[in-house]
């Protein structure tokens, strides 16, 4: 369904897809019972006119698409939408102390909310300048266009997952403070409950079950509504009052259990768009797209009875580069899944660093739409912008007709266990059965068909990589987008399977069934020593590791740990600067100790100072003398006492070149 000049049309495709039949969709339009507003040609349907259909087929199509209206005008803004690759790169560095982060969803959610908002105010200077260009003095009736813009965010979710308010004016509200002082303030949708301001507001059972009742109530209240009707019943009660993005959190959360009373049957978007003319990418990394390929090549597998089956094929997922379509990555198993397709993914940034130096990030990258919704971070986390092909629309998809390529050119060679082109295909143009019948015996393992389809993989990249590699230099600097170590052992890192908590020598870890040590210079992460890590690794380089809270906003990268030998006779080089490394470090925690209590001293101080009357045996014994100290702090400074003699210690033992004298300063 789309609007064509201002007349809401159904295709030729959708209309004889079940609603009528051809013979009687030519008879209509001959007779002029049906309006016909655009003829098909090359790339582009034939559009009938909706309101024109026989009173039976309009309402099989009102039947088929819940309001086609509506869902045409939601597409006609979707197609504006452009994702802000500046808010994915703010939010991408939001932290707190150093060290808690966003998560790979909230990241999305923000991302494609900041570029909505942004679409809005697009069309906003569109519809003014019409306005203005008409003549018109009368000024954009703002809620009209917010009532509108509200009216469509549940079907723009379905492909920009967001954060906005359903509710116009709040909506409206949002986007006021969104562009306070005429440029994006990306800070405004980052939830208050992250900045940790809020308290947790609803928490009990009972809390718990009233606000999900009101959200899922049959009249479908909005945010503000549901806010306002439990504010009524927190107050008997004695609860905190919640705000209306308190509710929209809860209606996430909890949209298992509500969204069926508030919209029954979820709605889906499903229409062909119009096909365009496309050039390729001006430079490699730019555009990605992925596909999974059953390749044309047959293999025998024995199978629990003893029986062996000869007309088993391989999965492959392909990513391509489509600046000259080089195949960027691959991975090759025995059918399509979540698992092979981010091996693919894995095998492609990885690829990068190998034919550039370090790996990079694409800026677009397309899927299709398996496992869509499990792939998206995956997905988001590969390429700034990931734009999935519309369901059906294998034109779009530039990767098929490339696998036609692999398989006329490579494939096809194979001929012992070359399985044809499909069954569409030209019998003159399939192999002879009857051979491979007679020849069976010969058709290889699964490993030798792997090597066959690493051979087409390597051969492909063998000619396209000169090309390919000289074109690096044609990316725009803005362009270019490496990935972290960090995202990329987050992304695609192997997991440990247990927690691991931090101990004096660090975060002893058993990795591919050796035991390692690994620890961090940055003194945040001993601030969070009461958490249990999950340890994410790459067991190609196991020098570093990502360790990760349960929620994954916190995270540190950790080094191996340097091991020094116990004897002096097995100093080596380079063992005296790691170990100062060590000591400047605990020097460091220790002050910043000492500097918290001073400070947390002084503070009290001044504050009881100020309430002399203050009769408290408990609070009086925090009171310091005239020199800033209580009667006994012995016990307060000994770590500053510490300090002091292992520093004069170190220098008594140690030589000339400042090798320790002893082992005591190894521990």
């Amino acid at each position: 369904m789309e609007y064509y000049n201002n007349t809401l049309c159904i295709s030729y495709a959708e209309l004889t897809a079940g609603i009528m039949s051809v013979p009687n969709l030519k008879y209509h339009v001959a007779s002029g019972k049906i309006l016909q507003v655009q003829r098909a040609c090359y790339g582009t349907p034939a559009l009938y006119a909706v309101n024109s259909l026989p009173a039976k087929y309009k309402a099989e199509v009102e039947r088929r698409y819940v309001d086609p209206a509506a869902q045409a005008a939601a597409r006609a803004f979707i197609d504006i939408i452009i994702i802000d690759n500046a808010a994915a790169a703010y939010y991408e560095q939001v932290s707190i102390e150093g060290a808690r982060g966003l998560s790979t969803e909230k990241r999305t959610l923000y991302t494609n909310s900041a570029s909505i908002l942004n679409a809005c105010r697009v069309k906003l200077e569109e519809a003014a300048a019409e306005q203005r260009k008409v003549g018109r003095c009368r000024r954009v009736k703002l809620s009209d266009f917010w009532a509108s813009v509200a009216a469509h965010l549940p079907r723009i979710a379905d492909i920009y997952p967001h954060c906005l308010p359903e509710n116009p004016r709040v909506l409206q509200r949002k986007y006021q403070e969104y562009f306070r002082g005429g440029q994006p303030n990306y800070e405004v949708l980052v939830s208050g409950k992250f900045r940790n301001k809020n308290a947790a507001r609803v928490a009990t059972d009972e809390q718990i079950a009233l606000i999900t009742k009101f959200i899922g109530f049959h009249t479908n209240l909005d945010c503000t509504e549901v806010a306002t009707y439990y504010n009524t019943v927190a107050a008997s009660l004695g609860w905190q009052q919640i705000t209306p993005r308190t509710v929209w959190n809860w209606a996430q959360k909890y949209g298992w259990a509500i969204n069926a009373g508030r919209h029954g049957a979820k709605e889906y978007l499903n229409k062909y768009g119009m096909q365009v003319k496309r050039f390729a990418p001006t430079a490699p990394l730019l555009y990605w797209t992925l596909d999974g390929w059953v390749a044309e090549l047959y293999y025998k597998k024995r199978g629990k009875r003893g029986t062996t089956t000869y007309c088993n094929r391989l999965t492959v997922v392909v990513v391509l580069d489509t600046y000259n379509k080089y195949p960027i990555g691959y991975a090759v198993g025995e059918h399509e899944s979540s698992e092979l397709i981010q091996a693919a993914l894995r095998n492609a940034v990885n690829y990068t660093a190998e034919l550039f130096g370090q790996r990079y990030r694409a800026t677009q990258l397309q899927s299709d739409n398996y496992a869509i919704k499990k792939m998206l971070p995956i997905y988001g986390a590969v390429a700034t912008h990931v734009t999935p092909a519309e369901v059906g629309n294998a034109k779009s998809k530039i990767i098929e007709p490339y696998f036609k390529y692999l398989n006329r050119t490579y494939a096809k060679k194979c001929a012992g266990n070359w399985s044809g082109y499909g069954i569409t295909a030209r019998k003159e143009s399939q192999p002879n059965m009857d051979w491979l019948n007679a020849h069976k015996g010969q058709i290889p393992y699964e490993d030798e068909v792997t090597a066959q389809i690493t051979g087409i993989i390597t051969a492909e990249r063998n000619i396209k990589r000169d090309d390919y590699v000289a074109a690096f230099g044609k990316v725009p600097a803005e362009r270019l987008l490496p990935m972290t170590k960090e995202s990329y052992l987050l992304t695609f890192g192997m997991e440990t399977g247990y927690k691991n908590a931090l101990e004096g020598s660090g975060l002893n870890i058993r990795l591919l069934g050796e035991r390692r040590t690994y620890d961090s210079f940055d003194m945040e992460f001993r601030k969070y020593a009461h958490i249990r890590w999950n340890v994410k690794y790459d067991p190609d380089n196991l020098q570093e590791v990502l360790a990760v809270s349960d929620e994954g906003d916190i995270r540190f990268m950790l080094e191996e740990k340097y091991v020094q030998p116990m004897a002096l006779a097995d100093r080596r080089p380079g063992d005296a600067e790691e170990l100062q490394k060590v000591r400047d470090f605990n020097k460091a925690l220790k002050r910043a100790v000492i500097d918290y209590d001073i400070q947390a001293t002084e503070t009290v101080r001044q504050s009881l100072l100020r309430h002399p009357d203050l009769d408290n045996p408990y609070a009086k014994s925090l009171i310091t003398d005239g020199r800033g100290q209580n009667k006994d702090r012995k016990n307060q400074y000994r770590l500053e006492y510490t300090d002091v003699t292992e520093e004069a210690t170190f220098e008594q033992n140690s030589g000339a070149d400042g090798s320790a004298g002893s082992t005591r300063d190894l521990y």
